[in-house]
């Protein structure tokens, strides 16, 4: 039934999506819902789940439509009657700057308008393209020049278009500004957890660039905190044409590595024994060594999430790794569908548009479902693959999630790597000791440059390996063919005959 539920909620966030209902639905949907569970009592018992299981769906595809009728989808802007005149304005600086190769977006909350002699107060992002100089930063309290305008759409101009204006709807940004004239008027208006997260981002990122050249770097900095746009445009489509993207995409894997790494490191400083003070019971119990390091692991985790930006992959992930550390904790059965399902209740009940106008949600859980779900029916059939460098995992897990991340990229941006899999296989059992190698550098960088190139010299050696790789699987003659646009009712079918396909292979298995 919690599947019903919760398959009902997207389904209804779905259709809401594309289609304004108003509240007259949502009182049907709660009629037909209660209708058909009072039914159960009228019919057979073995009839009675259909009906309750019927009520379930109905209830969540309406909880779903009115959750997003009420999002900021159909919302209108406070900003909508300065749109096209040249403004003045007050804000400050809420998100880390996205530093780009020619310049930088910041994300602004506005809250001050000057406009022919008057002021407005008010209270909205916005995104503002500026140059890479001067440098702002988090908090900064900024004075703009800007003509505001309403994003447009991306036209790749071979038939793919990418929901720009959706992509920044979910972001609370409902205009954007470009070539703007800012000056600062002071600093730190922002969260002091934030401030301070993104400035140990800064040092740990700057002692990696002095301990490693570019683009490894670069490539270093996508793998320890998800900071791909820093590879540039160049790399990045070699990444993509590669098929191994997602190499640099917070994951639950980089973020697991990470939290065990912590829990690790606390349990062992903690193992003198820090209760012998502590009286009360439920204190000794509390300052266990194994208590301590647990609660460590579950702050860092949640403190790791929001210095790396906080993108919709990372929190998928971290929800699911905390669910896991949670049910070891309590000696519960970990479901990782279950995990996955409450993952995704969790970030669409705050923000459902996430659903059908990020993608980087989609293909995060795109991926999760083929590993979870897909990859234990392909597994069995690569019994002869060795379980060396967990090989046989690597291949099972890339083929999992290419059924069911490939179509969806091919629809969106017209590229299918027909090398995906050899270069996943190449370089992914490289990337645990990259991450590792890579984190004492930064860590020991902060002490001694000179001491942190001894371990730089070896995450130099396999992120030379990575980068050789990706670069020559993406010049391959014929390693990628560009396919034309289609239409979604083909991505359906697409989908639907890969689960056909699933389905006899689980049958046959």
């Amino acid at each position: 039934m919690i599947l019903a539920i919760i398959f009902g909620f997207l389904i209804g966030i779905f259709v809401g999506s594309f289609f304004h209902i108003g509240f007259g639905f949502f009182l049907t949907g709660l009629l037909f819902a209660g209708i058909f569970f009072a039914y159960k009592n009228f019919v057979p018992e073995e009839n009675r789940r259909i009906l309750i299981f019927i009520s379930i769906i109905i209830l969540g595809i309406t909880l779903g439509i009115m959750r997003v009728s009420v999002s900021n989808l159909y919302a209108t802007s406070q900003l909508d009657n300065f749109a096209g005149n040249k403004i003045s304005a007050e804000g400050i600086i809420v998100a880390e700057p996205d530093v780009r190769e020619s310049n930088t977006k910041l994300t602004v909350s506005v809250r001050e308008i000057n406009f022919e002699n008057s002021t407005t107060s008010v209270r909205e992002n916005i995104l503002v393209m500026a140059s890479l100089y001067p440098e702002f930063h988090y908090g900064d309290k900024i004075r703009m020049n800007l003509t505001l305008k309403e994003p447009e759409n991306i036209d790749s101009g071979d038939g793919h278009i990418f929901d720009y204006r959706g992509y920044l709807r979910v972001r609370d940004i409902w205009y954007t500004a470009s070539f703007v004239k800012i000056s600062l008027i002071s600093r730190g208006h922002g969260s002091l957890i934030k401030t301070g997260l993104f400035k140990i981002k800064h040092v740990f990122t700057n002692a990696l660039n002095n301990a490693l050249p570019e683009p490894e770097s670069s490539l270093m900095a996508g793998l320890l905190l998800g900071t791909k746009q820093s590879l540039g445009k160049n790399l990045l489509l070699e990444f993509q044409k590669a098929g191994v993207s997602h190499v640099v995409v917070l994951s639950g894997y980089n973020i697991a590595i990470v939290a065990t790494s912590i829990m690790s490191i606390f349990s062992f400083l903690l193992k003198t024994d820090a209760t012998a003070s502590v009286q009360p019971t439920f204190l000794k119990e509390m300052f266990r060594p194994k208590n301590l390091s647990f609660g460590f692991g579950i702050i860092s985790i949640i403190l790791f999430t929001i210095l790396s930006g906080g993108g919709a992959s990372a929190w998928r992930a971290a929800i699911m790794v905390l669910v896991a550390l949670l049910a070891k904790k309590w000696n519960r059965d970990y479901k990782a569908s279950r995990a996955f399902g409450f993952a995704i209740i969790l970030m669409l009940a705050p923000n459902p548009l996430l659903l059908v106008f990020d993608p980087s949600f989609q293909l995060s859980a795109l991926a999760t479902i083929g590993i979870i779900f897909i990859s234990p029916i392909i597994a069995p059939y690569f019994k002869w693959v060795t379980e060396k460098f967990s090989l046989r995992d690597i291949i099972s897990s890339t083929i999992a999630t290419q059924l069911t991340v490939l179509p969806f990229l091919i629809y969106t941006n017209g590229l299918l790597s027909l090398v995906s899999l050899p270069v996943n296989i190449l370089i992914l059992s490289t990337v645990p000791l990259t991450m590792f190698l890579g984190f004492i550098t930064g860590i020991v960088g902060l002490v001694s440059l000179w001491l942190s190139f001894i371990p730089a010299l070896f995450a130099y050696i396999l992120l030379w390996y990575q980068l050789t790789v990706v670069h020559i699987g993406a010049n391959l003659p014929l390693g990628t063919v560009m396919l034309s646009a289609f239409s979604p009712l083909i991505l359906i079918l697409i989908y639907i005959l890969i689960l056909v396909f699933l389905y006899f292979l689980k049958k046959n298995n």
